[in-house]
């Protein structure tokens, strides 16, 4: 046989070799592709480290209905927060009617944002504008700035299903998962076990998801690494929300003037659980009556309600959800 075919056929042995050899890794790894949260899907970890183990309280999910706006007591405007409607529930509860319209929805609230609710019938007399604090300062400056809003969706009525009380992430083969993010998933799982400066490499080469030692973090979460807390990257990108923003939430509530108005700007998840942020935007939102103090609400509380935010994503548990709900209540009435 010449050489060259030799050695083409060595290789060709090798080549198979070793993918018969690695075929057994790459199928188990899709066992791990099975996630729950956004933080968990971004970053690569396993379900069974980070979903939460103390059940959460369930929901009837007759609870979680978005009303049309022409019979609705409360206007909500809102984010992902508000999109489960979770918190919502709260309200609904005591038969009063809530519609729920996401930011991506209106774009923004400009100047003709009143005249719009009027000609869907909308008979209320309160609003809730509920954003999160990464994205506040964003929808505020652009809101303040546009004159003409998109017109509102025909319909909004709709309805959601509760979140489940406890995860079990059980191993499960998945079809639909990538290998390469199973793979990606073991390692970490592994890597942070065994090493204990594994977490800092991985937050300088990620550029989705962070992960941080948590002091006494298993007194704030009940997941299996909750020595850990799992957080967006981008948080740690940009600054928190400017005290002067609330000269600009002035001038939306004189926008919206007749209308009952409350701001609920919840704390990105970070802010709560490891990275310092300034205070002042939300004590200078509470002191002059726009809207509940969130920051210090969900400091003073993560020590009561263990999972406040779910270990394995960025919003809230649905604790977390209904102690929110109750605070809106209370602020609105």
């Amino acid at each position: 046989m010449p050489p060259l075919q030799a050695s083409i056929k060595k290789a060709c042995l090798i080549f198979g070799t070793l993918f018969l050899l690695s075929l057994p890794v790459v199928w188990i790894s899709l066992f791990f592709t099975n996630y729950h949260g956004d933080l968990t899907r971004i970053g690569k970890w396993t379900e069974h480290d980070f979903s939460w183990q103390i059940p959460q309280p369930a929901i009837d999910s007759s609870l979680l209905q978005s009303s049309p706006l022409d019979q609705a007591d409360i206007l909500v405007i809102g984010d992902s927060f508000s999109e489960n409607l979770h918190w919502q529930s709260t309200f609904t509860n005591d038969q009063i009617k809530v519609s729920t319209i996401h930011w991506g929805q209106i774009d923004n609230i400009c100047e003709n944002f009143k005249d719009l609710l009027k000609k869907k019938g909308f008979k209320g007399t309160k609003v809730i504008i509920q954003s999160t604090e990464r994205g506040f300062k964003n929808q505020l400056e652009k809101s303040v700035n546009c004159a003409n809003g998109r017109l509102f969706p025909e319909k909004l009525e709709r309805s959601t299903k509760a979140q489940n009380t406890l995860l079990n992430p059980r191993l499960e083969f998945n079809i639909n998962g990538q290998f390469i993010a199973g793979l990606k998933t073991i390692f970490n799982s592994l890597a942070i076990r065994t090493s204990e400066q594994y977490h800092l490499l991985y937050n300088y080469r990620s550029k989705s998801g962070h992960i941080y030692q948590i002091e006494n973090g298993c007194s704030y979460f009940s997941n299996r690494l909750c020595e850990f807390g799992l957080f967006f990257h981008e948080d740690y990108k940009k600054a928190s929300i400017d005290a002067d923003l609330i000269s600009k939430v002035r001038d939306i509530n004189q926008r919206l003037s007749g209308y009952q108005v409350s701001w609920l700007v919840i704390p990105n998840k970070s802010s709560i659980y490891h990275r310092p942020v300034s205070s002042q935007f939300w004590e200078d939102l509470e002191r002059e009556k726009l809207g509940p103090n969130l920051y210090r609400l969900f400091q003073d509380q993560k020590i009561h309600i263990k999972d406040l935010y779910a270990p394995n994503d960025s919003h809230l548990s649905t604790s977390g959800y209904l102690f929110m709900g109750a605070i809106a209540k209370k602020h609105i009435q």
